[in-house]
């Protein structure tokens, strides 16, 4: 009867609780009392400023209720402060919603880390600091010749930056004339201050940023559409696609292309989903290659395509508003776009390992697509020119294979080094193709994976190796430079006079990377415009963007490059392509390296011209029965999938099981290595209703997290990856209840992508 009674009573006056996850390192949730101002407003998913410690915070509501657990006193509970954004933000979606937990359990992370994926104002803010900016009626007075003479240069100085300059740069130099000329131009509504706490304040700037079909215009010619005629699409496909998108339930496809056949596809994808009135992502790993996406797609459908840029909030889009974008481009934060009525996610370059957040959550935009698209009832396309074997063993999904037509491949030699001289970078055979070349009027690539003038140095009396002392591995060679650096953590040290362990002169450089082969290729071709292009060329903007033009344009007689060069839009087809060491990926300790160098040889390869117009591809290796080469010399993709399927299955390595890379990371050596091993021996025991996993370790970590901190690593293999998720979170909280807060961290990692 008591309870009749209450249930009569008006909301707003009985005691609301929620349960409210703060943006923190913390699994659980945490109860606050709701204000009476709130109790009729207030719904799950709505994000709320609370008082946590000394802060308060945004955090979001999980669950409300009227009762309160037993172990919870009510005099202990602090109230919530108010909305978020003074409520102008409404609550979260649903489906959003959930997708964030389940990615929680997916990769055992706390929901508070997963919230920030889909709202990004849980994450530390990222506030821009006061700016000047130009207005339009300054932009007029600076065309019109109005601007005094004594004005003129601090209004053209603004002027020439599109996002304004910075306050203090202006007022650094403490000028009284500055400040007055500042104060001047504000007062004509020539130009005006955005303040540091306005930071999505767009400029007013009127330089205009083109569209996406405007930038296309200026783009030349990239070698991967050779005209503006894209291949033929069956009907078969058309109609499947079709049929996919209007079954009302996640299908999963799996697209085995060359570059122009994806492209065509997606883009005739796109406009069956719109004409559905239905919305389009695609995903895609590096924010250059999105742009580029996003300028050719907005040619070939005609329709608005979105770039969602990763550094900034342009892919937020209010939900209440009608306004959503029908189609998203975007890198893999993308995949967290709030879209109505989703019926098509692309992942394009399924493989790219850029689509796997190295940061907590661990998640991989693949697999949270599929995730997405259960809940959206949507279909899902992993598309790739050498899908990963994760992809190409699903047994979810559907194969579907469109090789490279005959006429369009190119001619590949294979030149065995073993019948070479040890130290030969350029054979007999490649030198003289590209002399040929040269003479021709021929674009050469060259392209070696691997940086720097050698792989490291060698005593030749003792065999003495300079190693970083932090992460062991050898250091990096830059004659150039006149360095040594590592890969890993990037410390460089000075060139050694002396072998340090046995006194001798006797060192010399072992193996050759990029910058040994400009070295030797100016030296052989003295005439010849030569351009290099590695993460060392590329690191400065300026140098980097006239590198990128240059082989766009075909400025260079030969361009010597790493992975580098795959990682934006399409180069222009090369006459004569020269891999120069195509087995040195097959030496890194990692079981997926096979199958990376078997991507780098395939898009290699895939940058020369067709057999028909002279295209050339000459192949130097080692070991020339290796089945990653034997299937790109034979063209036959089968031949590389299934051999190392079947190595994969022998070892017990993915796609037969799923990984979990765990870290024990800490200051005391002897209680991080403690603590790895006990972690290790919890998840080997087994209930009678489990099956067993696979530990490996745990193993000192070769790379330190960062100074005065050790590492241990540990391996696990498990064949169900609910169970593997379930299994390694009991552990973590095991473990964590062992040792002291801020004593161990416990780093975990589920289905990594970097095994090296």
């Amino acid at each position: 009867m008591a309870s009749d009674e209450l249930s009569t009573v008006p909301r707003q006056m009985q005691a609301l609780y929620a349960d409210v996850i703060v943006p923190r390192h913390i699994a659980k949730a945490f109860t606050y009392l709701v204000p009476p101002t709130l109790a009729q407003t207030l719904v799950i998913g709505h994000c709320v400023l609370v008082p946590f410690g000394r802060m308060v915070l945004e955090g979001v509501v999980i669950s409300l209720s009227n009762q309160l657990a037993t172990e919870i006193k009510s005099t202990s509970l602090r109230e919530i402060r108010s909305l978020a954004h003074d409520g102008q933000t409404p609550a979260l979606s649903p489906a959003l919603f959930e997708l964030s937990r389940k990615i929680a359990e997916h990769y055992v992370a706390p929901w508070g880390q997963c919230l920030r994926l889909i709202l990004p104002s849980l994450a530390t803010r990222k506030t821009s600091p006061p700016r000047y900016i130009l207005t339009p009626q300054g932009c007029a007075a600076l065309e019109a010749g109005l601007c005094p003479d004594d004005l003129r240069p601090i209004l053209d100085r603004i002027a020439r930056r599109t996002r304004g300059i910075l306050a203090s740069t202006l007022q650094a130099t403490r000028q009284g004339n500055t400040v007055r000329g500042i104060d001047t131009l504000i007062n004509k509504s020539w130009i005006t201050l955005i303040p540091s706490n306005n930071a999505n304040v767009e400029s007013k700037n009127p330089r205009r940023t083109p569209t996406a079909g405007e930038s296309d215009r200026r783009v030349p010619e990239d070698g991967i559409l050779p005209s503006d005629t894209p291949p033929k699409i069956e009907s078969s496909w058309k109609a499947h696609i079709a049929h996919c998108l209007q079954s009302n339930h996640m299908k999963k496809l799996v697209l085995h292309a060359p570059g122009e056949h994806r492209l065509s596809r997606l883009a005739n994808a796109i406009q069956q989903a719109h004409s559905m009135k239905r919305s389009t992502l695609v995903l895609t790993g590096e924010i250059a290659r999105a742009s580029w996406l996003t300028q050719q797609l907005s040619r070939l459908t005609g329709l608005q395509i979105t770039l969602a840029h990763p550094s900034s909030q342009s892919a937020r889009w209010p939900q209440n508003q009608g306004q959503t974008p029908s189609v998203v481009v975007g890198t893999r934060s993308a995949i967290f776009s709030p879209l109505q009525s989703i019926g098509l996610i692309w992942v394009e370059g399924e493989e790219d390992p850029s689509l796997k957040e190295p940061q907590e959550p661990r998640y991989h935009a693949r697999e949270v697509a599929s995730l997405r698209a259960e809940s959206e009832h949507a279909l899902v396309v992993l598309a790739s020119a050498h899908p990963s074997l994760e992809s190409r063993f699903d047994t979810e999904a559907e194969i579907h294979h469109v090789p490279q037509e005959a006429a369009l491949q190119p001619t590949i030699e294979l030149v065995d080094l073993r019948n070479e001289s040890a130290r030969t970078l350029l054979s007999h055979t490649l030198i003289r193709a590209m002399h040929d070349a040269l003479q021709n009027r021929v674009k050469i690539l060259l392209f070696l994976n691997r940086k720097g003038y050698a792989g490291t140095l060698v005593c030749r009396d003792c065999g003495w190796v300079p190693r970083c002392e932090s992460c062991i591995v050898p250091l990096t060679y830059y004659r150039e430079a006149g360095r040594l650096t590592c890969r890993y953590c990037g410390k460089a040290d000075r060139l050694p006079d002396l072998c340090p362990s046995c006194r001798t002169p006797h060192i010399s450089p072992v193996g050759g990377g990029t910058e040994r082969v400009e070295t030797e290729v100016r030296r052989i071709f003295p005439q010849a415009n030569v351009a290099r292009l590695d993460g060392d060329t590329l690191r400065h903007s300026a140098s980097a963007h006239a590198l990128r033009e240059g082989a766009r344009s075909g400025v260079w007689d030969v361009l010597i490059g790493t992975q580098a060069l795959f990682s934006r839009e399409p180069l222009p087809r090369y006459g004569l392509v020269g891999i120069l060491q195509a087995d040195s990926g097959l030496h890194v300790s990692d079981f997926r390296a096979a199958e990376r160098t078997y991507h780098l040889l395939i898009d290699a390869a895939d940058l020369a011209c067709p057999a028909s117009a002279g295209g050339r591809v000459i192949v130097q290796t080692r070991l020339p029965t290796h089945h990653a080469v034997q299937a790109l010399i034979s063209g036959d993709p089968n031949q590389f999938y299934n051999e190392e399927f079947t190595a994969r299955r022998l070892l017990h390595y993915p796609p037969i099981c799923h990984l979990a890379d765990l870290a024990v990371t800490g200051q005391d050596l002897r209680i991080v290595e403690e603590a790895a091993t006990r972690w290790g021996a919890d998840l080997e025991q087994n209930a009678h209703d489990q099956k067993p996993l696979i530990v490996l370790g745990p193993v000192r970590a070769i790379r330190r997290p960062s100074k005065g901190h050790q590492q241990y690593r540990l391996l696990v293999k498990g064949t169900n990856r609910t169970a593997l998720s379930r299994r390694i979170h009991n552990s973590v909280q095991n473990m964590e209840r062992e040792y002291r807060k801020g004593q161990i961290k416990f780093l975990v990692d589920i289905d990594p992508v970097e095994n090296g």
